[in-house]
């Protein structure tokens, strides 16, 4: 019989996080753009004139780590679900 490939390590990563330099940014809004190679996540604020949005961060992820993150962000949402 074969054996089965190994599956890759889980490494535990330290995360450090400054709240002095890495502010807190409220979204009213997203736009989500998309290529071969990369998923873009754009967060806006509104802005006072109607019809404005000013984004205020962008993240660019692969696919592979774009769909780690959904199926991340769904197991957090749905743990606040009643």
């Amino acid at each position: 019989m074969a054996d089965k490939p190994e599956s890759p390590k889980k490494q535990n990563i330290n995360f450090n996080l400054d709240p002095g330099k890495v502010p807190v940014l409220y979204a009213d809004s997203y736009l989500i753009g998309s290529n071969d190679h990369v998923v873009t996540l754009n967060f806006a604020q509104a802005l006072p004139e109607p019809s404005q949005q000013q984004i205020v961060a962008r993240v660019a992820l692969t696919r592979k780590q774009a769909k780690a993150f959904l199926a991340s962000l769904d197991d957090h949402t749905q743990k606040f679900e009643i």
